[in-house]
């Protein structure tokens, strides 16, 4: 069995023998994409304005699947994906600002809120556990039943119990460690919502925010490990879950989006991918923190800012598909590396590698049409919630 070491800086695989003591499973240092549809509910404007928004969420979300392949199955690749999960809270953090600020200072319960997201978010949740704990299972297990049984319970309520038994915080399946925080920042933003802030104090706590965060990747060594790799790591997550969110969220107050001149969607693109996959070696903690308060706010804003009123089904299907790639890909990929550990290379890792990538968006695709979406809308017909 092998295990990623998340030091800052090294993607080094582990033996059997190292890890002992350790999580059994391989890491991951990213979190779902958040939901972009219906952002424009209420604002006049027409969905296609932010369409540019799904398709570089897709984009991240598949960046990363590459990465966890690059660690599960050993190849090396350049990529600096971990980055993304913070490009993703700013989605967030603007997507809901600018689908319910205005809703909730009209009257929408916060428990109402909470229940959409709730919605939103736990059907594939759901779905991400039972294959985490299938892919812990079979051949063998990598780790003792209890543990298992642990993780999976932790895993359903979204609670850090890995971390009381050895092991990452969400090491059933990883990427779970993200949805913990988001569901943490939507119960914040639910509830300060409707408070008229002044705008110095929002800037005052966007500054010390992005202080907490310097001092965070200062002392992990990058922003890797932080959410999930131990208790510090994962305290450190409600910093960098605070300062990436709380940035979406004054995106779209201070019409920072607008403000700006349209920009050619190549732009926020290529500066995105730049991020992801810097193709040389950088360090880890000062690349991180530029890049989370600097850069990548900018990509948020800028690509908000791209005009177009084309239909683009591929960008909005890019979209659509993320959260359920993202969600389902690490057990899939961990199930492919155990196939090939197995056949002791009898197929050529190249293959296997095609076909579990294959197979991960294939699977992703079969979850979303077939059991997200209709379970969703049934849930929403149920409690009232569209």
């Amino acid at each position: 069995m092998q295990r990623l070491d998340h030091r800052p800086g090294e993607e080094r695989l582990l033996t059997t023998a190292d890890a002992l003591g350790h999580s059994a499973f391989p890491g991951a240092a990213y979190t779902g994409p958040t939901d972009a549809q219906g952002l424009d509910r209420g604002t006049g404007q027409t969905k296609d304005r932010f369409i540019f928004l799904d398709e570089l969420r897709g984009i991240a979300a598949l960046s990363v699947v590459l990465l966890h392949a690059s660690q599960l199955f050993g190849f090396r690749l350049t990529s600096q994906a971990s980055l993304a999960v913070d490009f993703f809270f700013c989605l967030s953090g603007f997507v809901l600002a600018n689908g319910y600020d205005q809703k909730l200072r009209s009257g929408l319960l916060n428990r109402v809120f909470l229940r959409k997201r709730a919605v939103r978010l736990y059907p594939l949740i759901v779905v991400g556990v039972a294959l985490g704990a299938f892919a812990a299972l079979v051949p063998t297990p990598v780790v003792p039943l209890t543990d298992i049984f642990v993780l999976t319970v932790g895993a359903l309520l979204l609670l850090p119990l890995g971390l009381l038994v050895g092991q990452d915080a969400f090491a059933i399946n990883n990427p779970l460690w993200s949805l913990c925080f988001e569901m943490v920042a939507s119960v914040v933003y639910g509830s300060a919502a409707r408070r008229n802030i002044h705008f110095w104090f929002e800037i005052a706590i966007l500054v010390a925010m992005a202080i907490a965060l310097f001092h965070v990747v200062t002392i992990e060594g990058g922003i890797g490990p932080v959410g999930f790799a131990s208790w510090r790591a994962f305290l450190g997550g409600f910093v960098r879950v605070g300062f990436s969110f709380l940035a979406g969220v004054l995106i779209f107050r201070w019409n920072i989006n607008h403000r700006i001149r349209a920009v050619p969607p190549q732009i926020p693109f290529f500066v995105l991918v730049g991020v992801l996959f810097i193709p040389f070696p950088v360090q880890g903690s000062m690349y991180d923190f530029i890049c989370i308060t600097v850069v990548l706010p900018v990509v948020v804003a800028s690509a908000a800012a791209v005009t177009s009123y084309e239909k683009r089904p591929f960008a909005a299907y890019l979209g659509q598909l993320s959260y359920p790639v993202y969600i389902i890909h690490q057990p899939i990929i961990r199930l492919g590396a155990q196939f090939q550990t197995l056949t002791d290379g009898f197929i050529p890792w190249p293959i296997t590698v095609c076909c579990t990538l294959f197979a991960a968006v294939g699977v992703a695709h079969i979850f979303y049409v077939c059991y997200d979406a209709p379970v969703r809308a049934y849930l929403g017909r149920k409690f009232s919630l569209n």
